[in-house]
């Protein structure tokens, strides 16, 4: 597949549906950035000119990509379920997940904390300034059809997210 295949494909859905490019997340993993580097860079700069925003996926699970962080036109970057599942009681993954935080931070990327379960590790995740939980403590993955009625029968875990959000930005 050529380079700006996907992107070109991506912008002509996104035409024909009348959805703003901002609306798209695209997540690529780190063994896609580390399989084939600079082809999938060209292809996310493409998707980044579109105004997609890039979520790098699986971070820390694979060979070290940090180089390649600073070149990837990501928005944001996920800490695999590996590190956040254990991080409550294991040490060593409280300190990556927590230094994987304010690293991404100071490269202006979001923060999104994969397979969180509980209250208590959002609200460790919160403490370190993680930006965004996902996770079987907000829902179950839902059908499309159910999000509106999800949303009504929830509006504790609304709250709950928008107190996260709130908790961390301080």
């Amino acid at each position: 597949m050529c380079d700006t295949c996907l992107s070109d494909t991506i912008a002509e859905l996104l035409a024909q549906y009348r959805v703003p490019s901002h609306l798209l997340r695209v997540e690529v993993t780190e063994r896609v950035v580390m399989s084939g580097a600079e082809r999938t860079l060209q292809a996310l700069l493409h998707l980044s000119v579109l105004g997609i925003p890039i979520a790098i996926d699986d971070d820390g699970t694979d060979s070290s990509s940090l180089s390649y962080l600073k070149h990837l036109p990501s928005d944001e970057l996920k800490i695999a379920r590996t590190f956040v599942q254990q991080m409550r009681t294991d040490r060593a993954d409280q300190a990556i997940v927590q230094s994987t935080v304010n690293m991404a931070h100071s490269l202006d990327l979001r923060v999104v904390a994969e397979r969180v379960e509980d209250q208590a590790t959002g609200s460790v995740l919160s403490t370190f300034g993680c930006d965004t939980v996902q996770g079987y403590y907000l829902s179950r993955p839902v059908p499309v059809q159910e999000v509106e009625r999800w949303f009504d029968e929830r509006n504790d875990v609304v709250s709950i997210l928008s107190t996260f959000k709130h908790l961390s930005r301080h």
